[in-house]
């Protein structure tokens, strides 16, 4: 007996229809404060999703703004790096140059120490002789006292 009066007062509250008892006008009352509570949930429920959209939005504004201070900082890197390259590139000629004139320059000083030395060697041996026969003519020319 009860089951068929509970179903036929949800039939009613779901499509809405009124007999008139004070069951389905309690029923009307309870679902008019269901509309308001889901009008203040729906109310609350905007305003929380206000909330994370403007959240979501400060993020993607901070995201944004991060990430085209990263493209400037890999910009300014990529044209120091450039510079580098270009400084290291010239100095490596520079290099490869001096080390040619290095070489050049370290042969000629290899011949002309040969030739001084080879020069140098005649002057000492005409010297080292030079003396030799002085002393030979200071012996004789002063001999011995007795």
């Amino acid at each position: 007996d009860a089951l068929p009066i509970y179903t036929g007062e949800m039939r009613n509250e779901l499509l809405g229809t009124a007999s008139g008892s004070i069951n389905d006008a309690e029923g009307f009352r309870k679902r008019k404060g269901l509309v308001t509570d889901e009008k203040q949930s729906a109310t609350e429920m905007d305003a929380v999703l206000q909330h994370h959209h403007n959240l979501q939005e400060k993020l993607a504004e901070e995201m944004l703004s991060l990430a085209r201070s990263l493209k400037n900082n890999s910009l300014a890197a990529q044209n120091v790096i450039k510079q580098d390259n270009q400084t290291l590139t010239q100095s490596l000629r520079m290099a490869d140059h001096n080390f040619e004139k290095l070489k050049t320059e370290s042969d000629r000083l290899e011949q002309n120490a040969k030739k001084s030395i080879n020069w140098l060697l005649w002057i000492m041996l005409i010297f080292v002789c030079f003396i030799f026969i002085s002393m030979i003519l200071f012996i004789r020319i002063f001999p011995k006292f007795k």
